[in-house]
């Protein structure tokens, strides 16, 4: 679900809310007693020396185990079938959006780095509370796993984007452990859509803590060691400078890069002055990412779509686009 957004002040305009191989050994005593299916004889002796063969390490889709300073994150939000209304990468077939990410990211290829195609889909859905317990519903295994799908034929990165309504975000977070153990699956998180006990979501905004982000952050990071993981992508979403409450309690953790995507809209002006207010709270250690809007961007006849060249001069220059 996403609610329109209204051009007001550059720091207070709304944001968007709204997606074994079972190898079966047949064991059949070998009738040549020299040959036992190891391919050594039965009564060779095993040295018990040898090394163990290291385990590859897994990576990420491009290559490698470090999100940056390898690589610039660019990519499309949307559900797949969805329309417009939710992002462009719910507009027509998802392998041509996917495709027209790569050709949309190579002007953001400079200082060096590779694109990493990118999908933001929105996991956790806020919905009015009259519609949902905890004003909010989960999607289904099937659903990530259609979205990762159309991802990995790119070997692209995919976000499960989490508007937590009434729960709280390390709640919704832990509900998708099962694709946050792969290497290409990271989070996205909407705290304005973080809503307190008494509120209502489309009618007010909600706000979430550095705190509580620093929860998900230490969550992710034992999943990451746990199960040899690559850097795994943990970002969240600000338009005003009070959605994250003492965000010097979100801290760095092995493992987890974070992002904070300034979601601003409107005019070039406006768009650079919501990013110069995020960027004076932002966590040192916190990567800047930027978001364009095609319709809420160009909504006026004087408002244009920043251009590559535009966002990249943005300082610091961003390290995650997002296009809507």
């Amino acid at each position: 679900m996403r609610t329109r957004r209204r051009a007001v002040a550059p720091v207070l305009v709304s944001v968007s809310a709204v997606g074994a191989l079972a190898l079966s050994a047949c064991s059949i005593a070998p009738e040549n007693p020299t040959a036992n299916g190891t391919g050594m004889p039965v009564n060779a002796q095993v040295d018990e020396q040898s090394p163990t063969p290291t385990p590859t390490p897994k990576e990420l889709p491009g290559g490698g185990r470090q999100i940056f300073p390898t690589y610039r994150l660019v990519g499309y939000s949307g559900i797949i079938g969805s329309g417009p209304g939710l992002g462009r990468a719910g507009v027509g077939d998802i392998d041509d959006r996917m495709k027209e990410i790569i050709e949309r990211a190579k002007p953001y290829a400079v200082d060096g780095r590779k694109i990493m195609p990118t999908l933001e889909y929105i996991a956790t859905m806020v919905h009015p509370c009259k519609n949902a317990p905890k004003c909010r519903t989960r999607s289904t295994d099937a659903k990530i796993q259609e979205h990762l799908d159309a991802v990995r034929k790119v070997d692209g990165y995919l976000l499960l984007a989490i508007q937590p309504g009434r729960s709280d975000f390390p709640t919704e977070v832990k509900a998708y452990e099962k694709f946050l153990k792969e290497p290409d699956v990271g989070l996205a998180m909407d705290p304005e859509w973080r809503m307190g006990p008494n509120q209502e979501p489309m009618r007010t905004f909600g706000s979430t803590s550095g705190t509580e982000l620093d929860q998900v952050n230490q969550y992710v990071s034992k999943l990451v060691k746990d199960n040899d993981l690559p850097d795994k992508v943990v970002l969240y979403h600000m338009i005003r400078t009070n959605w994250v409450r003492g965000p010097e309690n979100l801290k760095q953790h092995p493992g987890v890069v974070n992002i904070v995507s300034v979601d601003g809209i409107g005019s070039k002006s406006m768009k650079t002055e919501t990013w110069n207010a995020i960027m004076k709270v932002k966590p040192a250690h916190v990567h800047p990412g930027f978001k364009l809007f095609y319709q809420e961007d160009t909504a006026r006849p004087s408002w244009k779509l920043m251009t590559p060249q535009e966002v990249l001069a943005l300082t610091p220059r961003p390290e995650y686009v997002l296009y809507e």
